[in-house]
């Protein structure tokens, strides 16, 4: 970030920026959110959800922890069902499964 762009923050407050940046200053710091502007101004960006990527990353926790026995108490622990982590669970075999086979027709 530019010196001047630093020492700008410094004396801005969030009212400053505009309204669609306040709440990103907010939760960011407005010396982070120039920062943003700077990089991204001008572009067209999308900033998706990151649940996508948490879910698949949480799955992978549960096939981790799952111990052959304990459906009931993942399902507890994540604020899932039971029928959910089975379903997380075979999911992760039929792909398995899937590449075993895929592999196996390439020869």
């Amino acid at each position: 970030m530019q010196e001047w762009l630093k020492d700008l923050a410094k004396e801005m407050t969030v009212d400053n920026l505009p309204e669609s940046y306040q709440d990103i200053a907010q939760i960011i710091g407005i010396e982070a959110t120039l920062q943003l502007s700077e990089y991204l101004g001008g572009s067209r960006f999308y900033f998706r959800k990151i649940d996508g990527l948490l879910m698949d990353k949480r799955d992978e926790r549960i096939r981790a922890e799952f111990t052959g026995f304990n459906h009931i108490e993942l399902a507890r622990r994540y604020g899932l069902t039971e029928t959910r982590i089975r379903d997380i669970l075979q999911r992760k075999t039929r792909l398995t499964q899937c590449s075993l086979f895929r592999d196996g027709d390439e020869d």
